[in-house]
């Protein structure tokens, strides 16, 4: 627990650094853009000091330190709002979209993925493999206009902009979902049919279990294994959230970084890159402690 807990702050001091220096060392410069290109150079000087970017780079750097190890993560360049005030309005939108999307992959992989693994080589098991196959095919950025053209503007079902109603969450969780069932369906059969090859099995089977409780200790072996997989690809989520987020127009966490990156908005890009580091670390440390309570082969058989 302490030694992910230590790993974790040292990675989130990495990405902090990480974030600070690629964005001083990246084309582009804020307080032009944020003056336009008739201001004079005396008044972009006067007005880059006054946001302290005439400093050392590595001045710059210990004063963000010393900000972020007292919670202060400035204030938006171009928003008369701070960082951390953006960002939660950001969450909002973003966290619903992604739990709902990881809830429904991991319902929808979890049933797949069993029901592959008990008909393996029968049809039902190509059938589903090859439809999680050709889902892993199509990236968001390509699935989303074609879940929009047959479901919005073919068929007329369903809106495409924003979240005003729960219909507004069918297709930008279809874009997340669909992809994320794909891997977890393939991680849960054959993890599925490793377990279920293992002497461990026969040993139920020789004490009478029926196959269904065999089936749902088989499925929790394969749950550890599952939520890692879920953990990594959280940064999938959100990098589709990204996509997702611009083509349904969803003022969330990827739309606001993609506008903080084009406007070169070094403490809310900082910012926006830290608070999703630290969702991830905290996951992570949730993951481990989840994983260390739930394997069944520690637990006897009466």
């Amino acid at each position: 627990m302490i030694r992910s807990l230590l790993k974790g702050l040292i990675t989130a001091w990495f990405v902090a650094s990480a974030a600070f220096f690629c964005l001083r060392l990246s084309p582009g410069d804020p307080v032009e853009r944020i003056l336009g290109p008739q201001a004079r150079a005396e008044q972009i000087e006067i007005y880059r000091k006054s946001l302290g970017l005439d400093l050392p780079v590595l001045t710059q750097y210990k004063n963000f330190l010393y900000n972020l190890v007292h919670l202060d993560w400035g204030k938006s360049l171009f928003k008369d709002q701070t960082v951390l005030e953006l960002i939660q309005n950001a969450m909002v939108p973003t966290a619903t979209l992604a739990i709902i999307a990881v809830s429904l992959a991991f319902v929808l992989a979890s049933l797949l993925g069993v029901l592959a693994a008990k008909n393996r080589g029968n049809l039902l098991d190509h059938v589903l493999r090859f439809f999680t196959l050709s889902a892993l095919s199509f990236p968001i950025f390509s699935l989303a206009p074609i879940l929009i053209i047959l479901f919005s503007i073919q068929l007329g079902w369903l809106p495409v902009s924003e979240l005003i109603s729960p219909l507004h969450y069918i297709l930008p969780c279809m874009s997340l979902v669909i992809p994320l069932t794909s891997v977890l369906s393939r991680v849960i059969r054959n993890q599925f049919l490793e377990s279920n090859s293992e002497p461990w099995i026969n040993v139920l089977r020789a004490k009478g279990l029926s196959e269904n409780s065999i089936t749902l200790r088989i499925y929790k072996v394969c749950l550890p294994t599952t939520l890692n997989v879920v953990s990594m690809q959280l940064s999938v989520v959100l990098a589709g959230a990204m996509i997702t987020e611009t083509i349904f127009d969803i003022p969330g966490l990827g739309k606001l970084l993609l506008g903080a990156i084009e406007n070169r908005d070094y403490p809310l890009v900082q910012g926006l890159i830290i608070y999703t580091s630290l969702i991830y670390l905290i996951l992570y440390v949730i993951t481990d402690i989840i994983n260390a309570k739930i394997d069944p082969r520690l637990v006897s058989v009466k």
